[in-house]
């Protein structure tokens, strides 16, 4: 599973049965298309999504020639998962509807399940909240007639959030819990952070501040195990909020700072020039001279360099 934006999970479809029952003989092109699905899921769980998109687009492709319909959804589904990562709520829409049909046909219910959730999931970026609902629904009564926790604790993540967009707080609580009592159970790294974030941010809103620092370290420390560079990021942001919040402005300085050195690292202008602008303000705040000038300095040459100074490196 990953994480786009605003707490989204999106989840990928295990490659076991791509192409038919998983005990039957699977011969070789077919077994391709599940292998550059496999790759192209890899690649983006480290967050590769340009090889990531190739993988897929390859698999697509090849699934078509073969007149392979569960192989070309579940490739459909890849390049929509991107998609939404990149925040193209639009063209993930597009390609999960085009990935819809084709898994009602097959019969899969562990595919349509998957192509509902992630559709439900392109909806609600687009800010469709009442077709987003409706899909989690369909794809939650699948998945719980064939004990799929794994995606039961992604569409109760994504119903939390729509929950608390309707200012449902106590339901989308409660639905955050139960994805994380399941991604415990399940020792599901990823995930567990996901809705430990989601339920901060419940805590933050509320001024639990306490609990909810307590909620994003355990999310940031999670993130660091599994690698998961942007939602580190994410981490270090939200912590250094909260020290603030809690006048620890030292604490929130570190870590705006840190979190500035994430997302240029990424290559994200925009949330690492906030939180080099974050980190100035609180240096002045205190008084810190030296750490200003630093990074008043940096400020400055990013901004005369422009957005190419803050590029990913390849």
């Amino acid at each position: 599973m990953k994480v786009g934006g605003a707490g989204l999970a999106v989840v990928l479809l295990a490659t076991a049965c791509a192409s038919g029952a998983p005990t039957e003989a699977v011969p070789p092109l077919a077994m391709k298309v599940r292998a550059l699905h496999a790759q192209g899921q890899r690649l983006l769980e480290r967050g590769e999504r340009e090889l990531a998109t190739a993988a897929f687009e390859d698999a697509r492709q090849l699934a078509e020639s073969l007149d392979d319909r569960a192989g070309m959804a579940q490739a459909l589904n890849g390049l929509g998962a991107v998609a939404a990562l990149e925040g193209n709520a639009a063209e993930a829409t597009e390609l999960h509807q085009r990935a819809l049909p084709l898994a009602e046909q097959v019969g899969r219910p562990d595919l349509l399940a998957d192509t509902l959730a992630q559709l439900g999931t392109a909806l609600q970026l687009s800010g469709r909240t009442d077709q987003a609902k409706s899909r989690y629904e369909q794809a939650l009564s699948l998945v719980r007639q064939a004990a799929d926790r794994d995606r039961e604790s992604v569409l109760l993540n994504n119903m939390g959030l729509i929950q608390k967009r309707a200012g449902q707080v106590r339901e989308a609580e409660a639905s955050f819990q139960a994805a994380l009592s399941i991604n415990q159970a399940l020792g599901n790294s990823h995930s567990q952070a996901a809705n430990l974030v989601n339920l901060g941010l419940i805590a933050e809103e509320a001024g639990r501040l306490e609990e909810a620092r307590r909620r994003y370290e355990a999310a940031l420390a999670l993130d660091k195990a599994v690698e998961n560079r942007d939602s580190i990021a994410a981490d270090l942001a939200n912590l250094a909020r909260i020290a603030e919040a809690q006048n620890h402005k030292d604490v929130a300085l570190a870590y705006a700072k840190r979190a500035y050195w994430s997302y240029r690292a990424l290559g994200e202008t925009t949330r690492a020039l906030a939180e080099l602008n974050h980190a100035l303000a609180l240096s002045r705040s205190q008084g810190r001279q030296v750490d200003a000038k630093q990074l008043q300095n940096e400020l400055d040459t990013l901004q005369d360099s422009g957005p190419s100074s803050l590029a990913a490196p390849p």
